[in-house]
């Protein structure tokens, strides 16, 4: 439903639409926040969605920051800590600290068939030493206790990115719950 404001030309009727454009700013500005607010809420679900096996090492937040002319709410996925991953080799013990929302987001070795990897620097053959990650029979590692598995690599699972295009599907639903028509 649009919102009216009228009046006439005297000083008290200008003055109270002043102050309706401000309550009407005030409503506007509140449910700027709102809108961004539920589409980072879309999002957030989504990606909790979309994490696989790393679900338990991440988490996801909005932080809202109200404007002059609306709003802004931006949302986070963090790492609650980072994996640390060891195996053995040769000339003994390798290691590595392993960010759980970006191995969900772009994957690794073979299956992070990932295009978007190469911008943020991510992507097959990118892991620290790693030497068999575009072989196609994958490759066998030795964990510390002796025991061997092989892998193509982790398959991404894109969360943020998966949050993203959901968020960009509700906007015009979310627009119209919160805006009205």
């Amino acid at each position: 439903m649009a919102t009216r404001i009228s009046g006439t030309l005297s000083a008290s009727s200008i003055k109270k639409m002043q102050r309706q454009l401000m309550d009407y700013k005030k409503r506007l500005i509140e449910k700027c926040s709102l809108f961004t607010e539920r589409l980072a809420a879309a999002g957030i679900l989504v990606g909790q969605q979309n994490l696989g096996e790393y679900d338990k090492y991440v988490m996801f937040s909005m932080e809202t920051d109200p404007q002059r002319y609306g709003a802004k709410t931006i949302l986070y996925a963090t790492n609650t800590g980072l994996i640390h991953s060891q195996w053995m080799t040769k000339s003994g013990v390798k290691e590595a600290d392993v960010s759980p929302i970006l191995m969900a987001e772009f994957g690794s070795g073979l299956r992070a068939n990932n295009a978007r990897a190469e911008e943020f620097g991510m992507g097959t053959g990118t892991f620290p030493g790693q030497t068999h990650a575009e072989d196609p029979e994958g490759w066998w590692y030795q964990t510390v206790d002796g025991v061997w598995h092989h892998s193509y690599g982790v398959s991404p699972t894109m969360p943020m990115f998966k949050a993203q295009m959901e968020i960009y599907d509700q906007i015009a639903t979310i627009a119209k719950e919160v805006f009205g028509t």
